[in-house]
């Protein structure tokens, strides 16, 4: 092993001084452009390669550079966009307040003589196969049972539970619901009351009426204030069917419901009203 070590000293020390001979000798002789030639073309590959590493890291800056700028750039965007998000939420809270306020100043134009408390539908359920409104209106707001419940589009359904902070609605479609109710075109007088045959169509149905009674398809329902339950002239729906039964002498007609209960958010209880005495005027009769 020392015998290999000292001769590739010697050989390494041979050249070297080779070299330097050479390189002397040369450039007395006034020839160093071969010298540089062959260090030139020895030393071309190591630039080539020193130029690579540059332009590397060169492109590893620009790089890391980049991410760094989409990397803000993305949380300026996040920014802006949760900025314009929150905006859009405030303008439809406010789209959605002023809609609730116009309806309710709508049925105080209609109906200057309710009392009228807004409330929010807080929970749907169904009890005992009942459908019912969770509204966070209480007894503590002045609800007590029986308190009809509407929206500017018609009747919803009346107060069927109280607690101190909340109460719960039965609506009309319900089997167990009904209302006194009237045609307006012809004043005819019926008893509207949910069927659970037509549960979950958002129809009811107007019993009661004589075989002669002049009732008709797109006639419109509301209620007579018989009973003393709802005010007069709330708008129930419209006739969708009438069918008559020879055998009892009387018709029954399939009301669609005015209020589409599955889209409702803002009901209005009506806490106090006037009732109303004499007999259900009709179109014909008012015209």
């Amino acid at each position: 092993m020392k015998f290999f070590k000292n001769k590739f000293f010697i050989i390494v020390l041979s050249v070297t001084v080779f070299a330097m001979i050479l390189t002397a000798t040369l450039s007395i002789m006034g020839q160093t452009d071969p010298i540089k030639n062959a260090l030139n073309t020895v030393a071309t590959p190591f630039r080539y390669v020193g130029m690579k590493i540059k332009d590397s890291f060169s492109g590893f800056s620009r790089y890391f550079n980049t991410i760094e700028e989409l990397d803000r750039e993305n949380s300026e965007l996040e920014s802006e966009i949760e900025r314009l998000e929150k905006e859009l939420a405030d303008a439809e809270a406010v789209k959605e307040e002023n809609e609730r306020l116009r309806d309710y100043l709508n049925v105080k134009k209609t109906f200057p003589d309710f009392e009228l408390l807004d409330a929010l539908i807080i929970g749907t359920g169904a009890e005992n196969y009942i459908t019912v409104f969770t509204l966070n209106r209480g007894s503590g707001d002045g609800v007590k049972l029986g308190m009809p419940v509407i929206t500017q589009n018609g009747l919803v359904g009346s107060v069927c539970e109280v607690g101190y902070s909340w109460c719960r609605v039965r609506v009309l479609t319900e089997a167990s619901a009904s209302a006194g109710a009237y045609v307006s075109r012809s004043g005819e007088i019926g008893l509207v009351e949910g069927d659970i045959s037509l549960k979950g169509t958002g129809n009811c149905v107007l019993n009661y009426l004589s075989a002669e009674a002049d009732v008709q398809t797109g006639d419109l329902v509301y209620t007579s204030g018989k009973g003393s339950v709802y005010p007069r002239g709330i708008l129930i729906g419209r006739i969708k069917s009438v069918e008559s039964n020879q055998y009892l002498r009387a018709k029954t007609a399939v009301v669609e419901c005015a209020v589409e209960l599955e889209a409702l958010k803002y009901v209005m209880i009506v806490t106090d009203f006037k009732i109303y005495t004499e007999d259900v005027p009709s179109q014909e009769q008012s015209e």
